[in-house]
C-alpha cells in the first residue's frame, strides 16, 4: 500500500490560491451602479434597507475591481435628469394656473364685499327714504274741516275789540281735525268763554285753539296725527251760533292770522 505520507525535506510547491469568485449578472450590476448614484446624488438623509444593500453591493462590486455598464449608467443618469426638467417643466407651467385662480378668487371675494357694501347701502338708503317719508307725513299740515264750512268773522278787530281767531260756520257735531303731528296741552271747559276747548301744540312749537265745540275726544297728553278727530263742532261758551273758533300761536306766543299762517304752510281756509 502505498504510503502518501511525505516525509521529504521539501514541501510540495503549493498552487497559488485563486482566491473567491464572485460573478454578477451584469444586468444587476447596472441597476446596483445606477441605484447607488441616484441614491447618493438624491442626496437622503437616510437610505431604506434595500437602499443600503444596493450600495454596499455596489461599494462591494467597486472593490472587485469591476466597473458599471457605461450604457445603464448614461440611462439611468439620463432618466434622473429628464424626471429632474419635468419637475421644473410642471412647476413652470402650474406657477401662471396658481397665479390665475389666486386673482380669480380675490375678484370673486371682492365682488362678494362690493355686493354686500351696495346691499347695505340701499337698506340704508331705504331706511332713510322711509324715515323721510314718515317724518314728512307727520309734519304735514291740514285743514281743520274736512267736510264744507263758511268763514264768517276773519281776524281782526271786531265789536271795538281784536278777535284773535278765523270762525268757521259749521253744523253741530262736525268732526274737528288736528293741524299736525302734536300733544294736547288743553282739553276741557274753558272760564274765558270758549265753551269745550281743545288746545295743541306741534312739532314745530305752534299751538291752535279750536273752541266752542259740542264734545271733545282727546286728553291732555295724547299724541295726534295729522287730521285726527281732537272734537266736535258745536256753539258752547261765548257763542251766536255754531261755529268752529280757531286761534294759532306760534311757539305758543300771541295770535296771529290762521289764513295767512296756514297759506304759509301750503293749506286754504
Amino acid at each position: 500500500m502505498p504510503n502518501s505520507r511525505y516525509v521529504g525535506r521539501h514541501r510540495p510547491e503549493m498552487k497559488p490560491l485563486r482566491g473567491r469568485q464572485v460573478v454578477v449578472p451584469i444586468a444587476l450590476l447596472s441597476s446596483t451602479v445606477a441605484g447607488g448614484l441616484l441614491v447618493r446624488d438624491a442626496g437622503a438623509s437616510q437610505l431604506s434597507p434595500e437602499a443600503a444593500a444596493m450600495k454596499n453591493l455596489s461599494n462591494s462590486v467597486a472593490g472587485l475591481g469591476l466597473t458599471a455598464d457605461p450604457a445603464a449608467v448614461a440611462a439611468a443618469t439620463a432618466e434622473r435628469g429628464a424626471s429632474g426638467r419635468s419637475s421644473r417643466d410642471m412647476a413652470r407651467q402650474a406657477t401662471p394656473l396658481i397665479l390665475t385662480a389666486s386673482a380669480a378668487a380675490d375678484a370673486a371675494a371682492k365682488a362678494e364685499q362690493d355686493r354686500v357694501a351696495d346691499a347695505k347701502a340701499q337698506a340704508a338708503k331705504a331706511k332713510a327714504d322711509a324715515k323721510a317719508k314718515a317724518l314728512a307725513a307727520a309734519h304735514r299740515w291740514v285743514k281743520p274741516l274736512f267736510s264744507s264750512y263758511t268763514l264768517t268773522s276773519g281776524f281782526g278787530w271786531r265789536w271795538g275789540k281784536m278777535h284773535p281767531a278765523q270762525d268757521l260756520a259749521v253744523a253741530i257735531g262736525t268732526p274737528v281735525h288736528a293741524l299736525s303731528s302734536g300733544t294736547v296741552i288743553f282739553a276741557g271747559w274753558s272760564t274765558e268763554g270758549y265753551g269745550y276747548m281743545v288746545k295743541i301744540r306741534y312739532w314745530d312749537g305752534t299751538v291752535s285753539w279750536m273752541a266752542h265745540n259740542s264734545r271733545l275726544v282727546v286728553s291732555v297728553g295724547e299724541k295726534v296725527d295729522p287730521g285726527q278727530v281732537v272734537s266736535y263742532s258745536g256753539s258752547t261758551g261765548n257763542s251766536t251760533g255754531p261755529h268752529v273758533h280757531l286761534e294759532i300761536h306760534p311757539d305758543d306766543g300771541a295770535a296771529v292770522a290762521p289764513r295767512t299762517w296756514l297759506a304759509n304752510h301750503g293749506v286754504y281756509l
